[in-house]
Order: C-alpha cells, then sequence, then structure tokens
C-alpha cells in the first residue's frame, strides 16, 4: 500500500511541476507569444517581446511590417512553428525555433532571451 501511495505522489508531483513550468512566464510562453503575434500580424505585439525602450520597439515593428511581411508573404503565409529546443543558464535563454510556411518552406532560428522583472523579454542580435 505503502509503494502505491509513494508512486501517486511522484505522478502528482510530477504533473505539477510539469503543469507549471509550460504554463508559467518561462521563455518559451514568450516565443509562443512572439509567434502568436506574427501569425496575427500584430508587430507592435512582437516588438513588446523585446528587453528595448518604446522609441526602439516601434523601430522593430516598423522594420517587421515594411520587411518580415513580405518575406512572409513571399512564401504563401505563416503556417506555423515548432519549438525545437531551449536551453536556460541563469537569467538567459535560448530558444530555437522551426518557422514553418504555407509554401512547405521552413527556417531555422534561435531566440536570445532575458529574464527580466516580468518576465522573459527577447534581446536584440548584435
Amino acid at each position: 500500500m505503502k509503494r502505491i501511495i509513494t508512486i501517486v505522489l511522484i505522478a502528482a508531483s510530477a504533473l505539477f511541476f510539469f503543469s507549471c513550468k509550460s504554463a508559467g512566464n518561462g521563455p518559451e510562453a514568450l516565443v509562443k507569444q512572439a509567434m502568436a503575434a506574427i501569425e496575427k500580424g500584430d508587430y507592435d505585439a512582437y516588438a513588446a517581446t523585446f528587453n528595448v525602450d518604446p522609441d526602439t520597439q516601434k523601430m522593430i515593428a516598423g522594420l517587421m511590417e515594411e520587411k518580415a511581411s513580405q518575406e512572409i508573404e513571399k512564401k504563401g503565409g505563416f503556417k506555423g512553428y515548432d519549438i525545437i529546443d531551449t536551453q536556460i543558464e541563469g537569467d538567459k535563454a535560448s530558444v530555437k525555433v522551426k518557422v514553418l510556411y504555407k509554401d512547405g518552406s521552413e527556417d531555422d532560428q534561435t531566440m536570445k532571451l532575458i529574464k527580466v522583472e516580468d518576465g522573459w523579454k527577447q534581446e536584440l542580435n548584435k
């Protein structure tokens, strides 16, 4: 009987751990937020995922609308994405994402993130 209770407690603990990890405000949650914004064509929301001042966010949104939207259109539109890998080291994270397009093409991207007071934000690639 003790063995069954132990197994149930371990399973419940694992379920709690993984549900908290995936539902929280971790790096993957920010990537999902950014990808949802791109899918909707909401480049202001996408730019808000960056750890930069509001003027730089406006610049990012403008560049995305001008350049990225054209590239996405050339590929038939945004179809979806898959998170391939997430690496977290302290207050830095790296998330590999496979972006899928409606014409069947794909792009692999690595999003660099930093943990700030209110969660995770993208860092500008310099």
